[in-house]
């Protein structure tokens, strides 16, 4: 089974676009526990209603420490560095994040990312998705607190117009 990491953007977003059980089709969900904490500065209920398929880690050493380096020079907030050393802890299969820096910094680390668009994507392309659901998933996902540009949601739709070809 596939295991994935995700910082806070993906969980809020894919709620927002009623999307968020894709999640739990794709794999194996974990987050920090700073993610964990800054959901619930989100969503009052996070922490009464948290599905049960979204599994709380700590950090151990030395993941921990390079967390807490990345946060110390600025590289990226709390959420996002402990998502990235929880995927190295774990070596999980996905990192999630909406973040551009994030997901740049990532890369460079050799991990795998994916953001809120391209869980829908995924769903569409693995058949979790008629193609009116995952162009109501899309529309659903530009109108929540993700930012989406223009461009990229035609580029989103021209997808899913070769995905149902």
């Amino acid at each position: 089974m596939r295991r994935l990491v995700s910082n806070t953007g993906p969980l809020l977003h894919l709620r927002e676009a009623r999307s968020l059980d894709l999640l739990e089709l794709a794999g194996e969900v974990h987050i920090p526990k700073s993610v964990d904490i800054e959901l619930g500065q989100y969503e009052s209920e996070w922490q009464n209603k948290r599905p049960t398929w979204v599994h709380v880690d700590d950090l151990f050493p030395p993941h921990g420490a390079e967390a807490l380096a990345w946060r110390q020079v600025g590289l990226l907030d709390s959420g996002e560095a402990e998502a990235i050393a929880l995927t190295r802890q774990i070596n999980a299969d996905w990192l999630l994040t909406d973040d551009a820096a994030a997901r740049l910094f990532a890369q460079s680390l050799g991990l795998e990312v994916h953001g809120s668009l391209g869980v829908v994507l995924w769903g569409a392309a693995v058949g979790h998705f008629r193609r009116t659901e995952a162009e109501a998933a899309l529309y659903r996902l530009a109108k929540s607190s993700l930012w989406i540009s223009a461009r990229v949601l035609e580029e989103a739709k021209d997808a899913l117009d070769q995905l149902f070809s």
